[in-house]
């Protein structure tokens, strides 16, 4: 796993995540922040609407969540909501080392449109702290046309 396999959009799946009360679970997580010498960020997913989450698709950063329709388009099959209340940072020796230890896997990359939204989404959440605001990005290009 190296800093150019993982970037803004990538989807892991994370085989026993521990929460803060001490329960584990096997969870998706996408990353949002993977600036160079700085460590990665990445927000939890869930498929659960629950405490006023709405499925409108897009960000709402008064709620502190980016809700991605389900059916495949963006990799998640069941509409998804990725909480920002939480964020994940991991140096990339944690990252390498739950990697070896098959406790994350990556699964798949959200469209470069849709990690961007994310990213500014959280960029407007006042309950994003400024650190890990600091964190988010890069933002990806998009792919140049290729003429036919």
């Amino acid at each position: 796993m190296s800093d150019t396999s993982i970037g803004p959009g990538c989807v892991l799946h994370w085989t026993g995540f521990q929460f803060e009360d001490g329960t584990a679970a096997n969870k998706f997580f996408v990353i949002v922040g993977a600036q160079p010498n700085k460590n990665y960020l990445a927000v939890i997913a869930t498929s659960k609407m629950k405490r006023g989450r709405k499925p409108e698709p897009g960000g709402n950063p008064e709620g502190g969540w980016y809700h991605i329709p389900g059916g495949g388009k963006d990799f998640f099959p069941d509409d998804t909501w990725l909480l920002f209340e939480a964020p994940q940072e991991l140096s990339a020796a944690q990252l390498l080392s739950l990697k070896l230890k098959n406790g994350i896997q990556v699964k798949g990359n959200l469209r470069g449109d849709v990690a961007n939204a994310i990213c500014n989404c959280m960029r407007k959440c006042e309950d994003v702290s400024e650190y890990h605001k600091t964190l988010l990005g890069p933002a990806i290009q998009p792919k140049p046309k290729t003429k036919p």
